[in-house]
């Protein structure tokens, strides 16, 4: 298990990690596609059913959001009023995820990590995908204070998008950009457009998986772009502490 850096779990976290368990279990049932990548049959086969069980968890995440949601409601709490608070440490509840196999690779460590996220993570997902997904839980008030955007593993970002991102999280909501590490061409470019986008937006924390990563290859699959289980841990770990540093960066 991953440290907990957040406060312990109540209740509803303990339910919560009860319902990620049931997810790897029956994650563990079947497997599906990965995507895009390709590698010998037998890590093939590890790397698949690791990411189809984190997509299980990231689709039990978003589940549980849903009856938050619904518990909400029916104490009359407005959808979508929380607002980000920089007198506590950021919890699971207060965070959304977006991205794509990488992530949804290290789904059971970011959950172990920060419990009551909401996850949304799959294979071959590319940035207009992750645009349109923002949009619905803006348009539905699902949005939380903080946003973790791990995409670009699969084809460019450009600084048009992360605009467009920036535009539909508003001035109050904080961003972490989670670069990227793939043998690939576009890879390089994709993580000169987050740093430079970083930059030039104070308000953006930009986790460094690129940095990271490359000098602790062996925490990877033979793929070269994937994070193995202990690799995973090390993934959560630095999105924590990139979304703790949201609560010293400015107003966007």
């Amino acid at each position: 298990m991953v440290r907990k850096h957040a406060r312990r779990p109540g209740r509803s976290a303990q339910r919560s990690q009860r319902a990620l368990g049931a997810a790897v279990i029956l994650a563990a049932a079947g497997t599906a596609g990965c995507g895009v990548f390709q590698t010998a049959a037998p890590t093939l086969s590890g790397m698949q059913h690791q990411i189809t069980t984190g997509e299980q968890i990231s689709a039990a995440t978003q589940a549980e959001a849903a009856q938050a949601e619904a518990a909400r409601l029916r104490a009359g709490v407005a959808a979508g009023a929380q607002s980000f608070a920089t007198d506590h440490k950021v919890t699971g509840d207060e965070v959304v995820a977006i991205g794509d196999s990488v992530m949804a690779a290290s789904a059971l460590a970011l959950a172990d990590a920060m419990p009551g996220i909401y996850i949304d993570a799959k294979p071959d997902r590319e940035m207009p995908a992750g645009l349109a997904i923002l949009r619905h839980l803006a348009a539905t008030g699902r949005l939380r204070p903080v946003l973790v955007l791990g995409l670009g593993t699969n084809y460019l970002v450009t600084a048009s998008q992360l605009s467009q991102v920036l535009q539909i999280l508003g001035p109050d909501r904080k961003l972490v950009l989670i670069n990227t590490y793939v043998p690939d061409s576009w890879s390089k470019q994709v993580n000169v457009t987050d740093a430079a986008f970083a930059r030039q937006h104070p308000s953006i924390v930009l986790a460094n998986w690129y940095n990271t990563i490359r000098s602790r290859m062996y925490l990877l699959w033979p793929d070269h772009i994937h994070p193995e289980i202990p690799g995973t841990k090390v993934y959560a770990r630095m999105v924590y502490r990139a979304v703790q540093a949201t609560r010293h960066t400015p107003a966007g």
